[in-house]
């Protein structure tokens, strides 16, 4: 699943905003044929234990089953094993009321008295046992036990069934008829508003069951490792397209109804599961990804559709040949040929995250996969890394999954780094990893330096902990560990040790360990030694070095890096294992390794500037001495550093004047040589956040050095702007082109006069004359921005106006959403009050809200208080438009408070949290609270710092 998480330094910058029918025989014999047979998977013969699914392993023999969920880990019993579900449902999407049955054939390998399984909004009107094809009991609605808080339905028989001594197993169905809701919030069995045929205001039938919403359509295990195959059979209007995982075999009308069957899918996870039904058009291509053929020379073909509201099918062709691409690359790269008969993307108006990569059936916000030319570059970049991202999946997490949540990363650490190599691969001129140095690597980093942060294999005990570690842990520590790792042993042996990772645990479950053996296997490096700091522990290291004993030799010592401050001794046990990368005026990167407290490293004599972490591929910081950055800073301006180097050293000094390792006056210093040799965009991002930090940082504090940060920005972005102009040139670097779309809009933000005015105009203009556009679709976000910022109400209404009927004015779907973020840049407060209330009306997408609270936290100094107040008195209209389990409840929360910089607040949210639930969002909160006393102690430490070299300055 991508995610959005937040990319500043300080937390303090883009909130998170990283997927008709009983099947025929022959259907069935053939799914069997492709995929394996049951037996052949290991789904036939036994059931892993609680503890055999977490830790990925399977025996033969299961333990005696107690009546309860296991104490642990809150999973189920394991006394039965689910090894097929026949499902059929009937959802009535003008009522929202679901009726449907499933029928589950399942092993027993020990006793039972009860049966639990997962259930949420089910009610459960008739089950039906049979034991080796005889009934043992039909359980009525009044006999079935619900546990609202484990989510669980308990069907107590009327005796215990004894398990004879002359087998291993017996054969149990269940028969279960039961009732239930469609959803309006964005998980589970939900409707998403659409547009149907004619143009009118529709809905069309989705399901987002990752992590643990697949209970909530239809009683079953609910956990990952607990595979099954399935066949479906779903009930739509006559009108609609039905999808799931595989392909329709077919189905029947019944008047304005018919009924749709699907084929028999391969071993999966119930989360993997996918029902899409509505009015859709779709465009197709073919994909050599299949088996191979009989030459070995080429693969076999897989059929690849987009699919879309009829309105919208024209806006995706640029995605559906990304995706055709795309997926034949990890065929190759992964030697296995795709694993399903089709691949389907759909297009949905409402999703939770930006994209869901159910098997088969891979689901995406609109904007991810409506690309046009009036799509912006980073537009176009995202969509293509998230498409990558999740086809990635459809090996690494589906083929094989996860044995337990706690190895989430496993998925999504592995997905995010294979979206960007991808990525790369097919674009190497947007050089992708560089934008991963800035800011998906610094996402890692930031959330990682907090007291507050999680281990990257974090125990997950209960259901309220699993949607919270969809975060930039998993995500980006999980890929930036991925890249070094790979860096290390490089990708060739780093590729093979994976490929045998994915054919030993094909249509199974696995673990770290189990990757870790397999990359060992191909190494021959003791990989999970190496490793298991990185995954087992909290936080990363930053690096001290001492050159001033002798000019040869550098002295080294590694300890946690905080945010917040040096760590103490008890916080402070980890001793890393970490590649140097040690490079030089002389010598290239040289590959040594410290795996101790402190070491020592020799350089020639007469280097004349010395850098840590080559490219940035560890996970780590490095202060610096200031003769050490002074060599650094000559070596920047003569430019003898590539830029992913600059970009290293500019991020661990902008996190080291943070918490305290350097004081600010010594990154304001490097700022100019920063600047001054700058050519790539990342390198001027990456100042514009600083300085955007800092200026948040002392907003509350001190008008004078407000101005004062202000003035600098300008000073340094204006010219830039100017220089690089309005217009991009025929055939330019598309970088330039990014490095002007940050300029001008960094310009604006700090002042700049010349470049606010012209942006008015240009606004103006397109408002008045929709069909000419006087500007570039790469500036139309900051055209709408600055517009609304710095010029009168009227551009207010005017941009809400385009907002509303943004096909007058020919506005893409990013370029949409841009207007609604524009919206939230108004410096009245009165508006913004009225943004707020707009954003929790129907003109207003639940998934959108937080790109208002986002944009209008940071758009003025006092907005963030503004947004503070809303949220305190519309609390509950927020949990009820975003469901008080969803995952977008903990990002908004998360933007609401994420922006403060003194104690005073710090203690008014804590307090006001107190008596609210926050089970869905109890990390957001602490960490929130950590960043603003982060910035706080940053002010009360370096104000007298900071004013006297801005004393200076002017």
């Amino acid at each position: 699943m991508a995610l959005k998480p937040d990319v500043s330094a300080l937390g303090a910058n883009e909130s998170p905003a990283s997927s008709a029918d009983s099947t025929l025989a022959e259907a069935e014999a053939e799914a069997e044929a492709d995929f394996g047979s049951t037996a052949g998977n290991g789904g036939a013969g036994s059931g892993p234990t609680a503890q055999e699914r977490k830790c990925g392993t399977k025996s033969n023999k299961g333990p005696v089953a107690g009546d309860a969920c296991d104490n642990d880990l809150d999973m189920l019993p394991t006394s039965l094993t689910p090894l097929h579900y026949d499902i059929r449902l009937h959802p009535d999407l003008l009522s929202g009321q679901l009726c449907g049955s499933v029928a589950i054939d399942a092993v027993a390998t020990s006793s039972f008295r009860t049966i639990t399984l997962h259930a949420k909004t089910i009610d459960i009107q008739l089950a039906t046992v049979y034991v080796d094809g005889v009934v043992l009991a039909s359980i009525e609605a009044h006999n079935v036990h619900y546990n609202e808080e484990m989510e669980t339905a308990q069907l107590c028989l009327p005796s215990e069934v004894l398990l004879p001594s002359t087998c291993s197993q017996l054969n149990v169905q269940l028969i279960i008829s039961f009732s239930g809701r469609i959803s309006d919030s964005m998980y589970g069995l939900y409707r998403s508003k659409t547009r149907n045929r004619h143009g009118q205001p529709a809905h069309m039938l989705v399901t987002q069951f990752q992590a643990k919403c697949a209970r909530m359509a239809f009683p079953c295990w609910d956990e990952p490792a607990i595979k099954a195959e399935f066949t479906l059979t779903l009930t739509v209007p006559s009108e609609f397209t039905a999808l799931s995982n595989m392909p329709v075999t077919h189905s029947v009308d019944h008047g304005k109804l018919k009924t749709v069957y699907f084929r028999r899918s391969p071993r999966m996870s119930t989360y993997l599961l996918a029902i899409v039904a509505g009015e859709l058009d779709y465009i197709e291509a073919i994909s050599y990804s299949g088996p191979k053929t009989d030459s070995g020379d080429a693969r076999q073909p897989v059929p690849c559709r987009i699919y879309t509201p009829p309105a919208d099918i024209d806006k995706v062709q640029f995605s559906l040949d990304t995706a055709v691409r795309v997926l034949e690359m990890l065929a190759n790269m992964f030697n296995y040929e795709y694993p399903l008969p089709k691949l389907d993307l759909v297009a949905v108006p409402e999703l939770e995250a930006g994209g869901m990569e159910n098997w088969g059936l891979v689901l995406f916000r609109t904007v991810r996969l409506f690309i046009t030319k009036q799509t912006s570059l980073w537009i176009r970049q995202k969509a293509v890394y998230v498409i990558s991202h999740e086809l990635s999946h459809q090996w690494f997490g589906n083929l094989v999954t996860m044995a337990w949540w706690d190895d989430l990363w496993l998925n999504e650490g592995f997905a995010t780094w294979i979206g960007i190599y991808i990525t790369d691969k097919l674009y190497p001129e947007w050089k992708r990893w560089d934008h991963f140095v800035i800011e998906d690597r610094q996402a890692a980093l930031s959330a990682d330096s907090l007291r507050s942060s999680h281990p990257i294999q974090v125990t997950i005990k209960g259901s309220a902990d699993i949607d919270q570690v969809f975060d930039s842990i998993t995500y980006y520590k999980g890929c930036s560990l991925i890249r070094m790792l790979s860096a290390h042993l490089g990708i060739d042996i780093f590729m093979a040790g994976v490929r045998a990772y994915l054919y030993k645990h094909a249509y199974s479950t696995a673990t770290t360990k189990d990757l870790w053996q397999s990359l060992e296997t191909a190494s021959a490096i003791d990989v999970g030694r190496m490793m298991h700091s990185w995954t087992a522990h909290v936080g990363y290291p930053v690096l001290t070095v001492d050159d001033s004993l002798d000019d040869c030799q550098l002295q080294l010592r590694q300890n946690r890096y905080l945010n917040s401050g040096k760590p103490t001794q008890e916080e402070d046990q980890t001793v890393w294992w970490i590649p140097l990368g040690l490079v030089t005026s002389d010598t290239p990167a040289a590959h040594e390794i410290l795996h101790q407290r402190t070491g020592t490293i020799e350089i020639p004599q007469n280097a004349r500037w010395f850098k840590l972490n080559h490219r940035n591929a560890g996970l780590y910081r490095v202060c610096y001495s200031r003769t050490a950055l002074k060599r650094l800073s000559l070596a920047i301006r003569t430019k003898e550093l590539c830029t992913v180097d600059i970009v290293g050293i500019l991020n661990d000094m902008v996190a080291l004047v943070t918490s305290g390792y350097l004081r600010t006056s010594t990154m304001l210093d490097m700022v100019s040589s920063f600047a001054a040799a700058a050519e790539s965009y990342v390198v001027w991002q990456i100042l514009g956040y600083f300085l955007e930090s800092l200026l948040l940082t002392w907003a509350d504090h001190s008008d004078q050095l407000h101005l004062q940060v202000r003035e600098l920005a300008r000073s340094l972005f204006a010219p830039k702007a100017a220089a690089l102009g309005w217009t991009h040139a025929a055939n330019e670097d598309p970088l330039v082109a990014r490095l002007r779309a940050i300029a001008i809009p960094r310009a604006a933000w700090a002042g700049d006069s010349a470049v606010i005015s012209h942006a008015c105009e240009l606004f103006t203009e397109f408002y008045l004359n929709p069909d000419i556009k006087p500007f570039h679709h790469d500036f139309t976000a900051s055209v709408f921005e600055i517009a609304v910022r710095h010029g009168s109400d009227i551009n207010y209404e005017r941009i809400r106006e385009m907002y509303e009927s943004s096909q007058r004015w020919h506005l893409s779907e990013d370029h949409r959403m841009a207007a609604l973020g524009a919206m939230a840049c108004t410096k009245s407060e009165d508006l913004m009050k009225q943004t707020l209330e707009y954003a929790l009306s129907d003109h207003v997408l639940p998934q959108d809200l937080n790109i208002v609270i986002g944009f209008m936290v940071s758009s003025h100094p006092h907005s963030k208080y503004v947004v503070w107040q809303w949220f305190c008195a519309n609390y509950q209209q927020v949990v009820d438009r975003l469901g008080e389990c969803s995952a977008l409840l903990g990002h908004v929360v998360g933007s609401v408070i994420g922006e403060f910089a003194n104690e005073s607040m710090a203690q008014e949210i804590e307090q006001w949290f107190g008596s609210k639930r926050t089970a869905a969002f109890d990390r957001t909160i602490p960490q929130s609270l950590e960043f603003i006393r982060v910035r706080n102690a940053w002010y009360q430490r370096d104000k007298d710092d900071a004013a006297l070299w801005f004393s200076k300055y002017r």
